[in-house]
């Protein structure tokens, strides 16, 4: 039979929390306190009963030896003659029954005073402090002598007597703490929610926002504990950022929207065409705009699901051991094959020079440098293609001679669908290369830049960490 309640599954919030941690600790030291004031309280009513008796016994001696007991002497006589009878007897009421007992004796003439309920067992009791048992009742006694004047002086009382007085200590100082105990409770409740005010300030503010346009929070830092700084500075700083890719994410969807909007609504136009045609060759040449129409929105798709691979929530792709310089060179030799009228030039990259990286990501990177290269050159322009070593990162550069890029526009020339126009001719892609060089860079722990050479064109680096064997 399975239990109604899992217990594993019961959450506490932080308020119950901390309320009951605080509970628990106040608990802790409520015992704590009630157990040492209880002792203490104890230990007191004993020392005070103690005193009592002793002073008593001690001040009745006294009075038998004409001064104090501190400072009688051996040679001082008795100030009243011994007698053999009872010299004073105290009655037991005297408007209010006395707590204590005593009794002074002679030891030539006998009793000299006594208290009528001191019990007369207690007479041989040896001097200093002494519990006894007599008819039944606890007694406590001390016996103080005078050898030298023979006196011994005793007084005594009913320990009911000092649990008594230990139950008026208790009630005056141990009782209170039994309200004190709710008291604190709600002090601690009370602490705890007044302390927690700013979570649940910063909660409502981030209840409050849109997540399709998140701001940052409506609360002044200034205002808050400074435990809480940190955390809201950073909050607003996330939602910068998220509103940021939002933004990125609506460009980024209307700017691709835009790209395959064009290519299909000319494919549509040249299959509309080619049925309505009775000429074979029209009806040929349309099918052949609609099949390159087709060929560009296929590879516009898989440039989107390369980027959509490279998104840093996706995996990280699989990495091994590569030889980069040996890469670029086949890259390069590839390219030139292709594009006679193009010159290259090609330094550093005959050293081995390893990199931990994916073969078909980095040469996508290398070939879409190398392609936006070549759109931007003039005819018979040159492309230098350089591999270097700085410290534990691999550089490649890739030059070339067009126009350049302007200096506002290049923090963009990464953004997925940014257009640049370089040329009169109005060269440009379908602005997704350079944001995969990007994408492929960050996925390699590197990243990439473009910089203006000093003999004009453009120039872009690619920054990659070297395998640690390399390193």
């Amino acid at each position: 039979m399975k239990p109604l309640i899992s217990w594993k599954r019961i959450t506490i919030g932080l308020h119950a929390r901390l309320i009951l941690w605080l509970l628990a600790l106040l608990g802790t030291l409520w015992v704590v306190l009630w157990s040492n004031t209880t002792s203490t309280v104890k230990d007191t009513a004993s020392q005070d009963i103690d005193q009592r008796l002793k002073t008593t016994a001690t001040l009745l001696l006294g009075l038998y030896t004409r001064q104090a007991p501190d400072k009688a002497s051996r040679d001082q006589a008795p100030a009243i003659e011994p007698s053999r009878g009872v010299v004073l007897t105290i009655p037991s009421t005297l408007g209010r029954e006395t707590p204590l007992s005593f009794e002074i004796i002679s030891l030539d003439t006998g009793i000299l005073a006594t208290t009528p309920d001191f019990p007369g067992a207690a007479r041989d009791s040896s001097p200093g402090f002494e519990d006894r048992t007599i008819e039944d009742q606890q007694w406590r006694i001390f016996t103080l002598a005078d050898r030298r004047q023979r006196l011994v002086s005793r007084a005594a009382i009913l320990q009911s007597n000092g649990t008594t007085r230990a139950d008026n200590l208790q009630r005056d100082f141990a009782s209170p703490l039994i309200w004190l105990l709710p008291v604190f409770a709600m002090l601690a409740v009370f602490s705890v929610w007044r302390g927690l005010a700013p979570l649940r300030r910063l909660e409502k503010a981030i209840a409050v926002q849109d997540p399709l346009a998140p701001s940052p929070l409506d609360i002044d830092p200034a205002q808050v504990p400074s435990e809480l700084r940190p955390l809201i500075i950073t909050l607003d700083r996330l939602m910068q950022k998220v509103k940021e890719v939002l933004t990125r994410q609506r460009a980024f969807t209307a700017a691709a929207g835009h790209e395959l909007r064009t290519p299909l609504a000319g494919c549509r136009a040249q299959l509309q065409v080619a049925r309505r045609s009775q000429d074979v060759d029209k009806r040929q040449g349309a099918i052949d705009k609609a099949q390159h129409s087709v060929d560009h929105m296929s590879a516009l798709v898989e440039q989107l699901l390369l980027l959509a691979r490279l998104d840093p929530a996706a995996p990280p792709p699989d990495m091994e051991p590569l030889d980069l310089g040996h890469l670029v060179r086949q890259i390069v030799d590839n390219v030139v094959a292709s594009n006679p009228d193009i010159r290259f030039r090609m330094q550093g990259i005959d050293r081995p020079l390893f990199v931990q990286g994916n073969p078909t990501l980095l040469d996508t990177l290398i070939a879409n440098l190398l392609t936006n290269a070549i759109r931007f050159s003039l005819p018979q322009g040159r492309v230098d293609v350089s591999l270097a070593r700085q410290c534990d990162q691999a550089i490649i550069r890739v030059i070339d001679q067009g126009p350049g890029i302007p200096l506002k526009e290049r923090d963009k020339v990464f953004d997925p669908f940014y257009h640049c126009e370089r040329d009169a001719s109005g060269k440009s892609g379908n602005g997704l290369g350079l944001a995969i060089v990007q994408a492929v860079a960050n996925a390699h722990g590197g990243w990439a830049e473009v910089v203006a050479p000093d003999e004009g064109g453009t120039e872009f680096r690619i920054y990659l960490p070297l395998a640690i064997s390399t390193v």
